[in-house]
């Protein structure tokens, strides 16, 4: 599109005089397209998952579906082959718009995993099947091709463009149902809650410009230090901006979205919110915070023209937000009967922990060996497996009782013991207990923030964590000490497999992390400035 080879009637630009007047942005594009050659998969892989439902018999829903599997796996190679670039290797791609570095490839790799357990889980959903789901699968490659643009993003513009390019496609997917009303009014809310989410964060952003006249992330963190801007004013920006993170990973105060628009969503994307959607928040979070929180260059607090040293405080804002997230979550789980509403609450409350690693994010960053950012990586991990396989035996149980609520899983102890037993494990781990990785995910976040001296907040954590035993523990008591109806399950190969490989990540983090915590602190992350 940039390059044409022909001449236009009114004298256009041809391709040679594009050459000739900007041959650096040529050069640079061509050179930066490598880069991008997981993105370019996934843009390819839209256009053929819709173009392979064309051609498909509606009763044959699940084909698009191998499809988007084959498109991710491709992703993933191109990732995996490319590797985690080193400190040396780390930059920015076409002008500073994003950064390739080892911490965005590893969010890359985190959310296509996710997106990949994810497509089994749709291909098997009873209401999704004899449907034509070209369009699902193009939708959710879109979300995913948002969310890598989220992970990399180093531009104002980029940060906006990759929310919003995820969010339109998570409506329409919300909503996917037809004559579903549930589904309805969880779109519509997603959507309503979005826009004004949106607009708030723009509103920040725009700010940002103004005080500064850059978008670039690293100019505007320097600028800031010349500016005459006051600290009162550039923390009222900061929590507008916030309002965009804060809506996609369901925290306080724009958390109201994610019971109904968990309910109403099918199994299957609802699973896919709860974790992909929101490890992308956070990677954007991170990347915001150590732009705008960390020290400048020189190792010294950001001064201002004025003489007086900005001191936006993210710690203290954070733990604050942190608290009021974890407990909101927390306190409405403790009187949900809906399972799904159950882990919307639960997922709410989880976004409040891994805030908790964020607040602990911007005194750390700098430290030799060990990145603030760390803890909160390898809870997204945990986080990943626990949650998406708690959805997954939701589903399945779902489809055989026929109800979504909490009395469904009476008596799973006895009717499907593999289903139960895995159930378990991921409520403990969701809970924090040992032997699994959710024990070792939250000791670290945990003792992040007690190490920056977060004491309150680790206490309000730990309160929290009791609190939550009591809604995890009713459905272990549901599955193993009350008589359920029905008859016992017999699973499919593919179903008891499924189980198993998503509980092995959970006992292998919680016994042996730390080759994973190994992985992450050698990730290297583009200096921003």
């Amino acid at each position: 599109m940039f390059f044409l080879q022909t001449v236009a009637p009114t004298g256009g630009v041809t391709s040679n005089e594009v050459f000739d007047r900007y041959p650096d942005l040529v050069s640079s594009i061509g050179t930066d397209m490598g880069a991008f050659l997981p993105e370019l998969v996934l843009c390819l892989g839209i256009v053929w998952v819709i173009f392979v439902d064309l051609f498909s018999k509606r009763q044959d829903s699940r084909r698009p579906g191998w499809h988007a599997l084959g498109v991710l796996g491709l992703s993933l190679l191109t990732l995996v082959l490319g590797g985690f670039p080193s400190a040396e290797e780390a930059g920015s791609l076409f002008h500073g718009m994003v950064v390739r570095d080892g911490f965005a490839v590893f969010m890359k790799l985190l959310l296509t995993i996710g997106t990949a357990i994810c497509v089994p889980m749709v291909m098997s959903h009873k209401d999704l099947q004899g449907r034509r789901m070209g369009e699902f699968y193009g939708l959710l490659l879109g979300s995913l091709l948002g969310m890598y643009m989220m992970a990399s993003a180093r531009n104002l513009l980029m940060f906006f463009m990759g929310i919003e390019f995820a969010s339109y496609t998570s409506y329409l997917l919300t909503g996917y149902l037809k004559g579903d009303r549930k589904a309805a009014e969880g779109g519509v809310k997603y959507v309503i809650y979005g826009s004004v989410a949106s607009g708030i964060m723009v509103y920040g952003l725009s700010i940002l410009y103004g005080l500064t006249g850059s978008l670039d992330v690293g100019a505007v963190a320097q600028a800031l230090i010349v500016t005459k801007a006051s600290p009162s004013l550039l923390i009222i920006t900061a929590l507008l901006c916030f309002a965009g993170f804060a809506y996609k990973i369901s925290a306080f105060p724009l958390h109201f979205w994610a019971p109904d628009v968990y309910e109403g969503a099918p199994m299957p994307f609802t699973a896919f919110l709860s974790v992909v959607s929101k490890a992308a928040g956070f990677a954007i979070l991170i990347r915001f915070v150590v732009a705008f929180g960390a020290p400048g260059a020189d190792g010294q607090a950001l001064t201002l023209a004025s003489g007086k040293v900005l001191d936006l405080d993210w710690p203290q804002i954070l733990a604050v937000l942190a608290m009021f997230t974890m407990t909101i979550g927390n306190l409405a789980a403790l009187w949900q009967n809906n399972f799904k509403r159950l882990l919307a609450y639960s997922s709410i409350a989880h976004a409040g922990y891994l805030l908790m690693g964020v607040a602990a994010v911007v005194p750390r960053i700098g430290a030799e060996g060990d990145p603030g950012w760390q803890p909160v990586l390898f809870y997204l991990v945990v986080y990943l497996f626990m949650n998406l396989g708690a959805f997954y035996i939701a589903q399945i149980v779902a489809a055989r009782t026929g109800t979504e609520e909490l009395p469904g899983f009476a008596g799973l102890g006895k009717r499907a013991p593999v289903l139960a037993v895995g159930l378990f494990l991921f409520m403990i781990s969701l809970i924090g207990l040992p032997p699994t990785g959710g024990f070792t995910g939250k000791w670290q976040l945990l003792k992040a923030a007690w190490e920056n001296g977060l004491h309150t907040l680790v206490l309000v954590a730990v309160t929290n964590t009791v609190i939550s035993v009591y809604y995890y523990a009713r459905i272990i008591k549901l599955m193993f000490l009350d008589q359920g109806d029905g008859e016992g399950y017999v699973l499919p190969v593919g179903q008891r497999t499924a189980v198993v490989l998503m509980v092995v990540p959970i006992l292998w983090l919680g016994l042996f992390m730390d080759s994973t915590v190994h992985l992450i602190r050698s990730l290297s992350f583009a200096v921003i400035g």
